[in-house]
């Protein structure tokens, strides 16, 4: 209706997906890169959840639009399937033949099996994609475990993409679905786009619709974030509304008042209101913008006894700088942050932050380092400085002292200035900054890849070692070796990679050899400096 009044050659907000129109944002393509990464190793499953038209099918279209030409792909659009159903329609998609007349799970997964296994000696490769996979049943999940089971020199045949909302996660954390979860290789939740991904995306998608000029200003942008909470398929549709409107009006802009009338002919108030009432509630410490690293926990345990929990998500509000002076170094404790909530900055807010990092959820009440060994995450405390935390490369509970005042955030990246977490709020502050606040004092978390009962040490033989020797090998282009004693070429080869990280190089290898060790082997731990220094 509107097109022509805005010279537009096409609808720019139609909610039904379109390649022109695709964008990726820096969330997207981390998504995308999380689960990429999933499906180039040899695990069952990968998953992406998200709440409500936050694009999850955006990002797997991308994902499967760059996949090679070998792989088979099945998609299951509709999970409300018995397990029997749920086996043929796969065959279907994969074009297997089998009898119709006696049909029996037994038949139906023979036959499936027997056509995995030739599909892989051909050197081809197979993907079951099933959207909205929260409301798969248990008996169904357990089918696609199974299925999952079936390997070939240590080569799976078939890898499992669910995709689904939110409430698929708390599924999964059920006691009967905890073999499967340990298959999941890599997950990412995908959060709302931010204030300014939001912009991109209006803008984007108006110009690939052929806009000659500016038709939303900045207060209406604004507002289109503020309703739609930066969910893209709400963004779609209060543009659309808000264009409407406009045109209504016979006027070539559309403005904040015209965006706030459309979101409430949509509900939006309502909407808005219920979203971020989720938001600042219980949940709300917690940054799922970070939930990009859950995909290092290749087999977690989900230990309800020990409150650690995947942790949900919430939106990270950036704290922008006030009066900043131009050419001189701003000092100021936090008086150039007016808008900065300063009332819960205790160590254990700041420890469940970090735990939020890290794709976990504990309890306030009784955060505290033991909390995480039931997932293998231990707590690193020392007295450092900034050369000390770059070196380590993980993010790290500080404490900051101002007089009398005194305080604890996250440190979250490093790079020009240096970004802190305070709940669910980020600023950022400069080098000097934070070296006349910071006292010294540091606690991280870093994912231990066994129980560390002791050192490693030439002489000494283990499972341990045998791992040891694998990783560095990977890591020095050498080839694997299944030998389980430290001995002296092997002595060698820590001393070396001791001196490249810039530590101690005494041959014996404890917290401080693995915590790099462990970063370099799994990109996707959290880190403090995206690059080298």
């Amino acid at each position: 209706m509107y097109q022509d009044f805005f010279s537009l050659k096409e609808a720019p907000f139609s909610i039904s997906p379109d390649p022109d129109f695709l964008f990726l944002s820096e969330r997207h393509k981390e998504a995308l890169a999380h689960l990429t990464y999933g499906l180039q190793g040899n695990g069952g499953f990968v998953l992406l959840t998200g709440e409500v038209g936050t694009g999850k099918t955006t990002v797997c279209r991308a994902l499967l639009q760059d996949l090679p030409a070998s792989i088979d792909i099945a998609f299951i659009l509709n999970p409300a399937l018995t397990e029997i159903e749920l086996l043929a329609t796969i065959c279907d998609e994969f074009k297997i033949a089998y009898r119709k007349q006696d049909l029996s799970l037994k038949l139906l997964f023979d036959a499936l099996t027997t056509w995995m296994m030739s599909n892989l000696l051909s050197g081809r490769g197979a993907i079951v994609l099933i959207d909205e996979a929260q409301h798969l049943s248990f008996s169904v999940l357990e089918q696609l475990r199974l299925l999952t089971n079936i390997e070939s020199n240590n080569k799976k045949p078939l890898q499992v993409i669910l995709i689904g909302q939110t409430e698929l996660q708390q599924k999964l954390k059920q006691t009967e679905l905890r073999q499967l979860a340990q298959r999941i290789t890599a997950r990412y939740h995908l959060l709302p786009l931010t204030q300014q991904e939001s912009e991109y995306y209006i803008q984007h998608r108006l110009h690939v619709a052929g806009v000659k000029f500016p038709i939303f200003d900045a207060s209406a942008l604004r507002q289109i974030f503020k309703k739609s909470q930066g969910i893209p398929r709400l963004i779609n549709l209060l543009s659309d509304r808000s264009l409407l409107a406009a045109y209504t009006q016979n006027a070539l802009k559309v403005n904040a008042k015209m965006v706030k009338n459309a979101a409430q002919e949509m509900a939006l108030e309502e909407t808005h209101s219920n979203f971020s009432t989720f938001f600042k509630g219980t949940w709300r410490l917690l940054l799922l913008l970070l939930l990009i690293l859950i995909s290092a926990f290749q087999a977690p345990k989900i230990l309800a006894q020990f409150s650690v929990k995947e942790a949900p998500i919430t939106e990270l509000k950036t704290i922008q700088e006030t009066n900043k002076q131009e050419g001189s170094e701003q000092l100021d404790w936090f008086d150039a942050y007016p808008q900065l909530d300063l009332s819960k900055v205790e160590f254990s807010h700041a420890l469940k932050t970090l735990y939020a990092i890290w794709g976990y959820q504990v309890d306030l009440q009784s955060a505290n380092c033991e909390q995480g060994s039931a997932v293998s995450l231990l707590c690193f405390s020392e007295s450092s400085n900034i050369d000390k935390l770059k070196q380590l490369n993980y993010p790290a509970v500080i404490k900051l002292i101002n007089g009398e005042k005194q305080l604890y955030v996250v440190i979250y990246k490093a790079s020009e200035n240096y970004q802190l977490l305070i709940e669910d709020q980020s600023i950022e502050v400069s080098e000097a900054w934070l070296k006349h606040y910071w006292n010294g004092g540091l606690t991280l978390l870093w994912k231990t890849p066994f129980a560390l009962q002791r050192t490693l040490q030439f002489g000494q033989k283990s499972e341990e070692i045998r791992w040891l020797v694998n990783q560095l090998n990977t890591l020095q282009g050498l080839p694997a070796e299944n030998k389980d004693r430290f001995d002296l070429p092997l002595l060698q080869q820590v001393t070396l990679f001791q001196r490249e990280q810039g530590l101690q190089d005494d041959g014996i290898v404890g917290t401080r050899t693995l915590m790099p060790l462990m970063q370099l082997i799994n990109p996707m731990l959290p880190r403090l400096t995206d690059g080298e220094e």
